[in-house]
């Protein structure tokens, strides 16, 4: 609980401690998950004594701890318990992904169920962008798959960092210089969709209004609703007014509207797509009224291909404050905003 590595380590190899893979307490906890709601709900230890969650967590599991075990307390011994005892869900519901990462890395099944049904890969959506990506890039690793904007890193040799520079054709992969580009050039030429007319659509952006005035995190009131405070929570976050500036190009998030699988009026009322890049230096609406063709054919694409037929990343270019142009033939990587 207390992120102590040096006296579990100790107990672990000197033979004292209890067998990794029980569980503990009535309500069936397995150690993993000590070491999980410890990192997510203490902030100090005894005085020079460094927590080191992520080491225990990491320890625990290659020592013979599982990394989720059957959620059967849930139902039987608590009804309050709603998530049961995966340590994934104590993660997802924490927002903590550096230990998302470390249960994927270790093999976390993403369809354990807990004692309401519900599993990992359904729920992690709700989180928050951050968790999400992790859960994303770990699903596309264990298919041996990959996505544009996996990772900050340039396509030749491959330096991770930021100031990378996109390939002004397609828009989509990142280069550190021009010398990386041009020794690129004849791998990347097959793969390069340009960036125009055949490959993106153009939405025409409506400013403010209630979802661009003030943006709501999801994932934020969810663990509000739960009881569960995050460090960095943040429910409300000022959304920004007309954007005057021009070719600009950026990354973009496209949500689809909540109620769009059911056609609800409450649709128009909402505004449509909701659209905003990581600075929020650039947020919209779209509404379907303005483009039925482009709207629809984007609405496609989220919800076929993007995280929860919910939301999806693109690469885009504000032509000017009436012209937003979405390149629709490379859905992104999962982003953490």
């Amino acid at each position: 609980m207390f992120g102590n590595y040096d006296l579990v380590k100790q107990a672990v190899e000197s033979g004292t401690a209890p067998d990794l893979s029980t569980t503990q307490t009535p309500f069936l906890f397995g150690f993993v998950s000590f070491a999980v709601l410890g990192a997510l709900r203490l902030e100090t230890c005894a005085p020079g004594t460094p927590m080191r969650h992520l080491d225990v967590i990491s320890y625990l599991i290659d020592s013979g701890a599982s990394p989720e075990i059957p959620d059967i307390s849930g139902a039987n011994v608590n009804a309050q318990n709603q998530f049961g005892e995966i340590p994934l869900f104590f993660s997802l519901q924490g927002g903590a992904a550096q230990i998302v990462d470390i249960l994927m890395e270790h093999g976390a099944d993403l369809d354990i169920a807990d004692a309401n049904g519900d599993s990992p890969r359904k729920m992690c959506v709700i989180y928050g962008p951050e968790v999400t990506a992790v859960i994303q890039r770990w699903e596309r690793k264990r298919k041996g798959e990959e996505a544009p904007w996996e990772e900050k890193r340039c396509e030749n040799c491959k330096t991770k960092g930021s100031g990378l520079k996109q390939c002004a054709r397609c828009h989509v992969v990142r280069y550190c210089s021009t010398e990386c580009q041009r020794a690129h050039w004849k791998t990347h030429k097959p793969a390069c969709n340009p960036f125009c007319a055949a490959t993106t659509v153009t939405l025409k952006p409506t400013y403010g209004g209630p979802l661009a005035s003030s943006t709501v995190s999801k994932a934020d009131l969810t663990r509000q609703m739960l009881g569960i405070a995050t460090p960095t929570a943040s429910p409300v976050r000022p959304g920004l007014t007309k954007n005057e500036a021009e070719n600009k190009s950026m990354v973009i998030k496209i949500q689809v509207p909540v109620d769009l699988f059911t056609n609800s009026p409450i649709q128009s009322a909402l505004g449509g797509l909701f659209i905003y890049n990581k600075k929020r230096d650039f947020v919209c609406t779209v509404t379907r009224a303005s483009n039925p063709t482009a709207y629809d054919a984007i609405v496609q694409i989220v919800r076929s291909r993007g995280v929860g037929g919910a939301k999806a990343y693109f690469a885009a270019e504000l032509k000017n404050p009436d012209e937003l142009v979405v390149k629709t033939s490379e859905v992104l990587a999962e982003q953490p905003f």
